[in-house]
């Protein structure tokens, strides 16, 4: 059909939407120049025939017009974040929220970005509360939401929102807002050169409990509202609304992205068939409707982010080698990690009965224990896990999700995820190095002050985040929503690695990796018969299925890129005893990289620029269902805490002995979280931290499905 298309243009046979231009990536069609919704599909680039193309992007950014963005000082909306995303620049403020501090500029433009501003008092403060027009109801709610701070993170708050909406009766209706963000999306969209979409983030934080989801749109009939807590808190709520508002139009089409599942105490990814924790509405088990209605709209999450990855936790389950060793890279970047009693430990986590829940319950009023817990179900290999049981019991998985990466910024800078350049996430909440790094508080009264004693740790945690890439046709709204449907996305924590991943069962011809590093596509040419990322197996099939993956470097930006170090395969399945049994083979590279220089300048000696393996599953039984997904690693990286601290010369042998800290003459006061402290008072001592991380990819996952016998 997009050949007769072309053709037709050609010929002059049609009247419209036939356009003569020979710059790549030109559009062609109906919509050209526009920038329409796309909900038409009448949207052809000149440079479609060229197959699938990795696009980059971030579909989790917040502007002004968040509640938290505003006070956060963010100086930028969303027409600033879409300029931002093209290769302009961006202002972020620090303690003066009139003054930028700082001026940002990707280093490399993004392909597509969806700003998600969150739902609750959507565009209020930046309506009601502007820079220049001080009001005492505004000094009220910024205060309010200041000094409350931690608890709004952790969703223990009991502010009312009807309290804050009565506080401005002159405020316009939030619609309002809403049509302006989608008026914005529209403006900025640049078909086949940039892609928006209209979205925002329904953000429930219910007893610690993060239960976040951005909702995208695509389509020209799209709500006249958002869904906010002021509505429901309820899941289930949401996708109602969204069905009722969007899915029932032929000309509207949503889907629900969740994110920081690590950070949901065991509640995003309930277990299916645990007799009194349900997964299903009014805290009841799950029916076939509803899982079919979840799986339409949860088909992609957000492995990393600001927050952390969401991949596996060391020591909390599924993170075996199929011989109870700990699977080393589970370690990175956790944001609420879990001691084991190993050197890879972090200084600040905490012990398991501190942190590991206990009990869970779908009850939304419900409080898992201990409070803000972590359950192997916060991360995707136990939330996988528990799809491929709640596929036996309800008849399909609920939780066969592709991945994603995004950032999570507050400071309307999408996919600014420069390890190097890192200062925050959250303009005035981390743009210091106190709150960035950890603030020390020992109280020299305090007879038990010998040890380093932190008010805030959640930002030292935090990461610049990751990046979303999808398998398109085009750059296109449409094209691009059909590769989140279809799941050919893939996650990375930062750097643009190029990663390919192709199943069948059989062989792959002996210079399939040699195809793929000449820049031959044969699956999608129609030479090789076999699925990419984010597809089930055929049925059917015999002997045990291959699994080609091939993966290139991040070419690199200002910074250029680093080398690969290894290609994993980590497979999941489901026992014939109902028991999930995870392992993790690596099929490309070597283990141990060289690590970073002092000066944290990385070695390129062995320098692979692609790295390519075909692995056959040697322990497949087709009767067992199973996952598959690849891993990628990077060779060791300094991590952003430790570049901040050698960019600012920080010597830990210079810590104060009496109490611990840096003298403020000494121009490093602050930059305690810099140094790991021992002592006590008049004997504390410092040395200096230098935290290194494997930046990486993970590929959406391929499922093996077995018959059923319900």
């Amino acid at each position: 059909m997009k050949q007769l298309w072309i053709v037709a243009c050609a010929l002059g046979m049609l009247s419209f939407g036939c356009t003569k231009d020979s710059g790549a990536g030109a559009c062609t069609g109906e919509l050209c120049g526009a920038g329409g919704t796309g909900g038409t599909g009448q949207v052809i680039c000149d440079d479609i025939d060229q197959g699938l193309r990795v696009l980059w992007g971030d579909t989790h950014v917040h502007t002004r017009l968040s509640l938290d963005s505003f006070w956060f000082n963010s100086l930028a909306g969303p027409r600033e974040a879409y300029q931002f995303a093209k290769g302009g620049t961006v202002d972020i403020a620090c303690d003066d929220r009139t003054v930028p501090c700082e001026t940002r500029q990707l280093d490399r433009p993004l392909d597509f970005t969806a700003v998600s501003d969150h739902a609750e008092f959507l565009g209020l403060f930046d309506d009601q509360c502007r820079r220049d027009v001080p009001a005492q109801s505004c000094g009220f709610a910024e205060q309010t939401v200041l000094d409350n701070i931690d608890q709004f993170i952790m969703g223990m708050n009991d502010i009312d929102p009807e309290v804050i909406l009565a506080l401005f009766p002159d405020r316009a209706p939030r619609s309002e807002a809403w049509q302006q963000v989608i008026a914005d999306a529209e403006a900025e969209n640049e078909p086949c050169t940039f892609t928006t979409f209209a979205a925002y983030e329904h953000s429930p934080q219910i007893n610690g409990s993060m239960m976040h989801r951005n909702v995208l749109f695509v389509g020209n009939d799209l709500p006249e509202d958002v869904f906010s807590l002021g509505e429901s808190e309820d899941y289930w709520d949401l996708l109602d609304h969204l069905e009722q508002e969007c899915g029932s139009s032929s000309d509207c089409d949503y889907i629900t992205i969740p994110h920081s599942p690590n950070n949901s105490a065991g509640r995003m990814f309930l277990p299916v068939g645990t007799p009194g924790l349900f997964a299903g509405r009014d805290n009841q088990p799950l029916t076939p409707e509803d899982a079919a209605l979840r799986a339409k709209a949860d088909v992609v999450v957000e492995m990393h982010q600001a927050k952390g990855q969401s991949e596996c936790m060391a020591g909390l389950g599924f993170d075996g080698l199929g011989n109870d060793e700990i699977d080393m890279d589970c370690f990175f970047e956790q944001n609420k990690p879990l001691c084991t009693d190993m050197p890879q430990d972090d200084p600040r986590c905490l012990p398991p009965a501190e942190t590991v829940c206990s009990s869970i319950t779908g009850d939304l009023n419900g409080e898992a224990v201990p409070f803000n817990c972590s359950s192997p179900n916060d991360f995707m290999r136990g939330a996988m896990a528990e799809g491929l049981k709640a596929r036996e019991i309800v008849g399909l998985n609920p939780y066969q999700l592709g991945f994603i990466g995004s950032t999570d910024t507050h400071n309307a800078n999408p996919s600014d995820v420069d390890e190097t350049i890192y200062r925050g996430i959250a303009g005035a909440l981390d743009n210091n190095p106190e709150t960035q790094l950890g603030e020390w508080t020992c109280d020299l009264d305090d007879p038990e002050c010998t040890d380093r004693q932190f008010e805030r740790t959640l930002a030292f945690n935090n990461n610049p985040g990751g990046m979303a890439a999808v398998w398109a046709t085009q750059n296109t709204r449409e094209a691009i929503f059909e590769a989140l449907r279809a799941r050919r996305t893939y996650s990375t924590s930062g750097p643009r690695i190029e990663v390919r991943t192709y199943a069948r069962f059989g062989d792959f011809p002996a210079d399939f990796c040699d195809q793929l590093s000449r820049g031959e596509t044969p699956v999608e040419d129609g030479d090789v018969d076999a699925v990419m990322m984010g597809a089930l197996l055929p049925s059917g099939g015999s002997g045990a299925p291959s699994f080609a993956v091939w993966a290139a470097q991040d070419a690199g930006g200002a910074n250029g890129g680093t080398p690969l170090e290894r290609i994993q395969i980590i497979k999941g399945k489901l026992t014939a005893s109902g028991e999930v049994e995870t392992a993790v083979f690596t099929v490309a590279g070597s283990k141990d990289g060289p690590a970073p220089n002092t000066d944290c300048t990385i070695n390129t000696v062995a320098r692979p620029e692609t790295l390519c393996a075909v692995w056959t599953d040697p322990n497949f039984d087709p009767s067992e269902a199973a996952y598959y997904y690849a891993r990628i690693l990077e060779q060791p990286t300094c991590r952003w805490n430790t570049i901040n601290c050698l960019e600012q010369g920080v010597d830990c042998s210079a810590l104060g002995p009496a109490d611990g800290a840096f003298s403020e003459e000494s121009g490093d006061a602050g930059y305690e979280g810099c140094c790991d402290i021992t002592g006590s008072p008049g004997s504390f001592a410092g040395t200096n931290r230098f935290d290194v991380i494997r930046e990486r990819a993970w590929t959406s996952p391929i499922w093996h499905e077995t018959p059923l016998d319900l």
